[in-house]
């Protein structure tokens, strides 16, 4: 099968699938898991997906490079992590959600649009990193390409 297309929405990427049934209040990580399962796809495979849907899916809920570019998307970011008066440039913008007590899960931005879910906002650095690390990781080479993705972007 080749990989699913642009998607519109979070369930558009699913909906290349055929036989899967997106479940529309469970989260990203929760439908993939799902899938994965039905698919039979081993660890490579599973792991090249979980990178294409999370992509996807991020873009189709956040916009892409034409977005980036717009500054009230950038605020409508920082409002959604938390900072109550986000910076009047992109530039600021993007130094205040780069910051060190910035920490959020890009999986649970995703759902947090898809589903409603709260924005977690960690408040320790070893908070973040046990949630992150529950396979909820947003792979470092994509999340590089892109300028709110990267933003955001943690070392683990």
């Amino acid at each position: 099968m080749t990989s699913p297309g642009p998607a519109k929405d979070v369930s558009d990427w699913f909906s290349a699938f055929a036989k899967f049934t997106y479940d529309p209040v469970s989260g990203l990580k929760s439908n993939f898991d799902r899938l994965a399962i039905q698919r039979g796809w081993g660890r490579k495979l599973k792991r090249k997906r979980w990178t294409e849907c999370q992509t996807n899916c991020f873009a189709a809920l956040y916009g892409g490079v034409a977005e980036e570019s717009k500054l009230e998307k950038w605020q409508d970011l920082c409002r959604e992590v938390h900072i109550a008066d986000p910076p009047e440039s992109i530039t600021g913008c993007k130094k205040v959600l780069g910051s060190r007590n910035v920490l959020v899960n890009l999986v649970n931005l995703i759902d947090h649009r898809s589903i409603g879910v709260a924005v977690i906002r960690f408040e320790t650095y070893r908070a973040f990193q046990n949630y992150t690390l529950n396979g909820c990781i947003y792979p470092r080479e994509e999340a590089k390409k892109e300028g709110f993705i990267k933003a955001l972007l943690r070392k683990l």
